[in-house]
């Protein structure tokens, strides 16, 4: 009941798997219904040295290491009906965003396929990539970033010079050449783009449109996601963090059920539903600054409804 603490001693890792980002249906339903209550979950003590010292091992190394390591799949797309990108982003956790990228300035195809590439750059540096694998299916993309082709187009020169800063930020990189048909999805993404079709019913894709070049822009984008000790998400940024609770025990009830609509995903809070994209929490500080930005229509057509 309400009344009383509950403590469940388990060899399973449930708190974990009522902690995903990716839940839906049955499992979030579960994991709404359990926030009724006043639920903690502890590992079971009465295991072998050997047997806890192999649990922790494991769960260690997919929270720890697998969590940072990405790999995208990229495609652009140039035609007489417009341009656009597709870009697959995924880890080891079973994290998969899609991102369907509309291109409202002219392009080509070479211009189109490396503005795929930096959008996938960009979303693997917001998620907190340490080490990512870019797929392409240009093999001029692939090896001219990799060094194998030189570059004499000035336009992507720029392109170029600007990947590379970008890579410089993750620990590890690798950029890897498949044929078309082995990056199919990330290609029905870019002419999903290019050809401006309706939103479909599809939840997880993530449909947003650039309104100019990358290699025009003067600044990096400002992170408006850090949460400081006077925000409105530290009691269940600090739950869901290390498991602090308020003292007042009505508070800290009210906190328990508020922190199973969100999760942490390297060290930011998103609120989640019963499907993704996850939304990203912002600071009230950051409120203007957001509004400003959706005034300048920096974010396109995601913005809203069409």
């Amino acid at each position: 009941t309400l009344a009383h603490s509950v403590i469940i001693r388990t060899d399973q890792p449930v708190k974990q798997l009522l902690a995903r980002p990716d839940m839906v249906g049955r499992m979030l339903k579960w994991s709404l219904g359990l926030a009724e209550f006043d639920i903690s979950f502890e590992s079971r003590k009465a295991l072998k040295a050997q047997v806890l010292a192999d649990f922790v091992a494991e769960m260690t190394t997919s929270t720890t290491s697998e969590k940072n390591k990405w790999t995208i799949f990229g495609d652009g797309s140039s035609n007489s009906q417009g341009s656009g990108a597709g870009i697959i982003l995924e880890n080891g956790d079973g994290v998969l965003i899609e991102v369907s990228l509309g291109l409202s300035f002219p392009t080509t195809n070479n211009q189109a396929e490396y503005e795929a590439f930096l959008a996938g750059l960009r979303l693997a540096e917001d998620m907190g990539a340490e080490e990512i694998t870019i797929f392409t299916d240009s093999q001029l993309v692939a090896s001219q970033v990799s060094g194998e082709y030189q570059t004499k187009e000035e336009r992507l020169l720029e392109y170029l010079n600007l990947i590379r800063a970008k890579l410089a930020k993750f620990k590890e990189t690798e950029v890897k050449h498949v044929p078309r048909e082995h990056n199919a999805r990330a290609d029905i993404l870019s002419k999903l783009a290019s050809t401006r079709r309706k939103k479909a019913g599809n939840q997880s894709l993530i449909q947003e449109t650039l309104t100019k070049p990358s290699i025009e822009k003067t600044a990096e984008v400002m992170h408006i996601c850090a949460v400081d000790e006077q925000s409105w998400m530290s009691p269940v940024y600090n739950f869901l963090k290390s498991n602090t609770l308020p003292v007042d025990a009505k508070e800290a009830t009210k906190v328990r059920k508020r922190a199973c609509s969100y999760v942490l995903l390297d060290d930011k809070l998103y609120r989640r539903g019963f499907s993704i994209p996850l939304l990203k929490c912002v600071e009230e500080a950051r409120v203007e600054f957001v509004l400003q930005e959706i005034h300048e229509g920096i974010n396109g057509q995601h913005i809203g409804g069409r």
